[in-house]
């Protein structure tokens, strides 16, 4: 069974690096997309692997817009004629806390199962729900646009979805077959209301596979993703708490195959010791 990567970056191309080293195995290849914004030079030039690929066809990426759907559309767009059993979805910032054998048997001991997040957002998520129903000019490079969103939002109408679908979601991370990652893209090409209604949506990424997927037949075939993330963190809104060593046992102790998110520049030591818990060479690391 052949696995794709599809991994998004924008810093630390060494943290990049012990990722993929983390997860090196036979049946694995790495797709790589970095942020528009930022230099790829320096990933070019530190990752140099016969199964690492970078994908050429980049896109700018903003906290809570567009540009984290179109980067994953763009490296769906080179893996999918490949034919991978399986396409995982996962940021720069991610971290295995399984080996890349166990990870590889996971998925081929549940093969045609679909792992991404469906919680509804009138119920399991309904605090968000606004992110839906206003209207959010996230992708308007303009100024002012937030005050403008509110202004929309107090005058219009609530917005109604196009289809009458369930709206899931939860997290934009996610591992599927060709086959669901294949009917994702050409639903999203074939609705093109569906694309436009997400594009004044706020983290419509959170949204959009999940909700495109759930509608499907693919149905029956959806569990929960497969990253650990940790949202306990207090006075913070929006943002995972980022894991360092006092969170290793937790880590240790989870049914998950990976978590997020790590800064090697906070704590390396951290990703040192999940390297050795599996097996993996070790990276030569130090907190900065």
């Amino acid at each position: 069974m052949k696995i794709a990567h599809l991994i998004l970056a924008h810093k630390n191309p060494q943290q990049l690096l012990y990722l993929i080293e983390a997860l090196q195995h036979p049946q694995f290849y790495f797709y790589i997309h970095i942020d528009k914004k930022k230099d790829d030079a320096p990933f070019k030039s530190l990752i140099r692997k016969s199964n690492v690929f970078f994908i050429e066809k980049r896109t700018e990426i903003h906290w809570g817009d567009w540009g984290t759907i179109q980067a994953t559309l763009n490296g769906f767009e080179v893996i999918l004629p490949k034919g991978y059993d399986y396409v995982n979805v996962i940021s720069a910032q991610d971290f295995p806390i399984k080996s890349a054998d166990h990870i590889h048997k996971y998925f081929s001991d549940r093969k045609g199962t679909e792992f991404i997040t469906c919680d509804f957002i009138e119920g399991d998520w309904s605090d968000v729900e606004s992110r839906i129903t206003n209207y959010h000019l996230i992708n308007w490079r303009v100024p002012g646009k937030f005050r403008l969103g509110k202004i929309l939002t107090k005058l219009l109408p609530p917005r109604v979805f196009p289809i009458d679908y369930d709206i899931v979601g939860r997290a934009n991370w996610f591992t599927l077959t060709n086959e669901a990652a294949r009917y994702i893209v050409v639903f999203l090409r074939e609705h093109p209301e569906l694309v436009r209604y997400f594009k004044y949506c706020w983290g419509a990424d959170e949204f959009i596979f999940s909700t495109v997927l759930y509608n499907s037949h693919f149905k029956e075939k959806i569990q929960n993703n497969l990253v650990y993330v940790d949202w306990n963190v207090e006075g913070q809104i929006g943002h995972p708490k980022l894991l360092k060593s006092e969170d290793f046992e937790r880590l240790k102790a989870s049914d998950k195959l990976f978590a997020r998110k790590f800064d090697m520049d906070v704590d390396a030591t951290v990703l040192a010791m999940l390297q050795e818990l599996n097996g993996s060479p070790k990276l030569h690391m130090s907190n900065r």
